[in-house]
């Protein structure tokens, strides 16, 4: 139900189909015979009222870490040609909660008086994601928060409940993360009435991380909090164990990195030795030892950081687990990238200065040796220029690639225009020009497709984001699993799908790098008080 209480379990389901995205909200339908008591209830409930919709893959074993769980948004009743009728049942999976999380910049004043002016929180990418979440859940659900965070909102007052005193009786929860052991990368999370999704989006893919919604229930023997286990032990760690059905939030490391020390220091030298890469061996020396397409990471590889090669491989032959693998080799560079349509301020300032400069000296006395005289009319004739000639010099700029111009041939794509900040030959113009240079280039994207037990078993070998190795054509290619699907029907036995990669083009490691540098910046001019107020 709407509180996530059991209502029913369904028994005659048509169909059901379940997909996990390891970056977004995935989405699950089951499809009921019309007629069913559960079919009628679904459409009689009040449009209003909340159904939620769980899918317990091993049904003998239920629990969290295999469940699947999500908000019914859709019911469909339909009736087709042949007079059947049917009830689907559309759901989005817990993960779109955090789409509709803001991150206030004040969690604890109401949004018309927010000071400071943006929440932030320099720390490891798993730790600064469970605390904000954690706080912004505590704003929502915390009575002691509620109502002076929304003095000019009463509505909300109406869900106020006294049990929610106890964090472990809020319907979402954030799995514990220890501060101390954590060896994601040093991130910054930053965000002004932001949702949650979007704010972390860019930190997790740069971090190697991936945020996991579990639906948990109160009859499921396992902990969520297994990092807390390891500290204080499973009879202390179990007084934080949720005391309802509720969504549990938890931030996992799936970059590879081990780290030095183990410890959280690790993150401030995968952040060094990471933004390096990316700036350096990722642009401008690029090794590529294993002739995989990618560029070797060399410092990483120099400090023994660099990911671990992962266990699961997937090997290309007649009996393979591989059911459809697909490289696209996308060709058809742009030889030359353009951008800009304003010059530097700079460059208008000195040019608005000599121009008003020359036309003052008109007004200069002049000595004709029985007296001196102002030259008439002259007065204010500085003031005739009113910026006319700004954003004429040095307003455009233009860069052509040489690779490109040496093998794209007579007939390459000649020119193309990116859209940025609009200023020429500044650093937002440099990285304009990157960004379509790179947004333009010839580049490599696969996504393959593999069946469970062939013969790694998801959720025992292999898990969602997890790093596998896969081969085609004799060449082995590292990528992490990006979505997982389950589906059966009346005709159709249980069937496991895996996606590897998302054939798309990779974020540019550059701007990876410089993400990095202005998220260090932006932490700094906070400080000196130019970004908000302390």
């Amino acid at each position: 139900d709407c509180n996530l209480n059991h209502k029913a379990r369904i028994g005659n389901e048509l169909s059901v189909r379940t997909e996990e995205i390891a970056t977004d909200a995935g989405e699950a339908a089951v499809v009921l015979r019309g007629g069913d008591y559960l079919a009628d209830f679904v459409q009689r409930i009040r449009v209003e009222e909340d159904l939620h919709l769980s899918v317990d893959p091993i049904a003998t074993q239920p629990t969290w870490r295999t469940r699947w769980g999500g908000k019914i948004t859709t019911v469909n009743a339909k009736r087709d040609s042949r007079g059947i009728h049917t009830v689907e049942l559309i759901a989005t999976s817990m993960r779109e909660h955090q789409k509709h999380t803001l991150i206030a910049a004040n969690p604890v004043t109401p949004p018309e008086l927010q000071l400071p002016k943006m929440w932030f929180v320099p720390a490891n990418a798993r730790t600064g994601c469970a605390f904000t979440l954690g706080v912004q859940h505590a704003r929502l659900f915390l009575p002691v928060l509620q109502i002076p965070t929304n003095l000019f909102n009463p509505g909300a007052w109406l869900d106020v409940h006294l049990g929610n005193f106890s964090p472990l009786n809020w319907p979402q929860q954030t799995q514990f993360v220890n501060p101390f052991t954590d060896t994601s990368r040093l991130s910054l999370v930053a965000g002004t009435w932001t949702d949650f999704h979007s704010a972390t989006m860019d930190i997790l893919r740069d971090a190697g991380c991936v945020s996991r919604v579990y639906t948990f229930f109160t009859e499921d023997e396992e902990n969520p909090h297994g990092e807390l286990e390891a500290i204080v032990g499973k009879e202390l760690a179990s007084l934080a164990r949720p005391q309802r059905n509720c969504v549990i939030h938890s931030f996992q490391d799936k970059s590879g990195h081990e780290g030095i020390t183990g410890t959280a220091a690790d993150g401030v030298i995968n952040l060094f030795a990471e933004t390096a890469d990316n700036l350096i061996s990722q642009t401008v020396i690029r090794i590529d030892r294993d002739n995989d397409g990618d560029p070797d990471p060399i410092i990483q590889q120099a400090l023994g950081i660099a990911p671990k090669k992962p266990s699961v491989t997937f090997r290309d032959g007649q009996h393979s687990g591989i059911t459809e693998s697909n490289i696209a080799y996308h060709k058809g560079p742009v030889k030359t990238i353009m951008t800009g349509g304003r010059s530097p301020k700079i460059v208008n300032d000195l040019q608005t200065f000599g121009i008003r400069f020359g036309l003052a000296q008109l007004e200069q006395v002049i000595n004709y040796g029985f007296g001196a005289y102002q030259q008439p009319l002259t007065s204010g004739l500085d003031n005739l220029y009113q910026g006319q000639l700004d954003n004429v010099a040095f307003a455009y700029m233009r860069f052509t690639d040489p690779i490109r111009a040496l093998f794209a041939g007579d007939l390459a794509w000649q020119e193309d225009f990116e859209r940025g900040g609009g200023v020429a030959y500044v650093i937002s113009g440099v990285l304009t020009l990157r960004v379509g240079w790179y947004k333009k280039r010839a580049y490599r994207a696969f996504k393959v497709s593999v069946r469970n037990g062939r013969p790694w078993i998801y959720g025992h070998d292999f898990d969602l984001a997890d790093r596998v190795i896969f081969e085609q054509d004799n060449v082995f290619h590292v990528d992490q699993v990006s979505a997982a699907r389950y589906e059966y029907d009346r005709h159709t036995p249980i069937t496991w799908g895996f996606s590897i990669g998302d054939d798309t083009k990779d974020d540019d490691p550059f701007l990876q790098g410089i993400r990095a540098l202005q998220a260090g910046q932006a932490l700094v001019g906070m400080f000196l008080g130019e970004g908000t107020l302390f």
